[in-house]
């Protein structure tokens, strides 16, 4: 059974009482996060992405460098499996008012506010197409023009068409959900089959996140597990008095994985406007996102997709 149709209907507690259903992912229950084919009586089958929805737990955690690094290191393996099939990875900005997804890859984004304020029956895979900006790694990346308020005027159905429409277009998708309590935001969360939150190893961080993993579960009345990615750990302890050990027990849950604090690789991507795979490909930071890559993703996955 898929998130779609384990969930219906939730009480999202947020301004109108506005619910909508989580859009199509590619895991079904039980499924282990591995997209088969559905039999299908018309001759043709329909697939959905493998979505990863991830949120900050505060702002400055890494969030976006995070979902930028992930969707890169997706294109580029899809390319070296199957180097003459395009590789299917969006990255998604759904912060529509401060989002930085753009800003870190040096594209223009295409989407405006307007576009989220019309009927959802006018969002289809030609008007989905038209949104995107493509990054020359390969990614294709939907982000909005910032606009401070704007989103108070967004038709949610809308947005949860959009990501409707994206889960059937592309093979991965990796959504960079804001913290903002919205009808889409939970959408995003409870259609996607990975959801991350990332924390770094501070007190306020790990304080806030474990407030957030409470939240969502009890809102999809625990259907969702959230899985907690601990960023900018510093091993060496003499340089970080917070260990992994200390941060699961302030979360009251085991951590997922763990990325190193590297604020030169960092540092210098997000000014060169690249992922940080371009700029140091053998940095630890890139080495740990593939390690995180790896534990959301199953390996064969992407092969199994490159190859079809």
């Amino acid at each position: 059974m898929s998130p779609t149709d384990l969930i219906k209907e939730i009480d999202l507690d947020i301004e109108q009482d506005i619910v909508i259903p989580p859009f199509e992912s590619g895991a079904a229950d039980g499924d282990d996060y591995v997209i088969d084919d559905a039999e299908d009586t018309s001759g043709e089958s329909e697939k959905f992405a493998h979505c990863i929805a991830v949120m900050g737990a505060a702002g400055g955690v890494g969030t976006t460098s995070l979902c930028v690094q992930l969707a890169h290191n997706l294109a580029v393996k899809a390319k070296t499996i199957a180097p003459t099939k395009p590789p299917s990875v969006c990255l998604v900005d759904l912060d529509f008012e401060s989002g930085a997804c753009s800003h870190h890859l040096d594209v223009s984004p295409n989407l405006s506010l307007n576009d989220l304020r019309q009927s959802p029956e006018n969002i289809d895979r030609a008007l989905v197409s038209a949104f995107m900006t493509p990054h020359s790694s390969g990614i294709d990346v939907l982000a909005a023009q910032a606009s401070l308020g704007g989103e108070e005027s967004i038709n949610p159905e809308s947005v949860a068409a959009l990501l409707d429409e994206i889960s059937q277009m592309y093979d991965y998708v990796i959504i960079d959900v804001p913290r903002n309590w919205r009808s889409w935001n939970m959408a995003a969360i409870g259609g996607s089959d990975r959801f991350v939150i990332v924390s770094d190893p501070t007190i306020p961080s790990l304080h806030l996140a474990r407030t957030l993993i409470k939240a969502v579960e009890e809102k999809f009345d625990h259907q969702i597990k959230a899985e907690v990615i601990l960023n900018k750990l510093e091993r060496r302890s003499f340089r970080n008095p917070l260990r992994q050990k200390d941060a699961e027990l302030a979360l009251k849950r085991e951590v997922t994985a763990t990325i190193c604090l590297d604020t030169d690789t960092l540092r210098e991507a997000i000014n060169c406007g690249e992922p940080a795979a371009i700029i140091k490909p053998d940095s630890r930071y890139v080495k740990d996102t593939k390690h995180v890559q790896d534990i959301l993703l199953k390996q064969g996955d992407v092969q199994d997709k490159a190859a079809a």
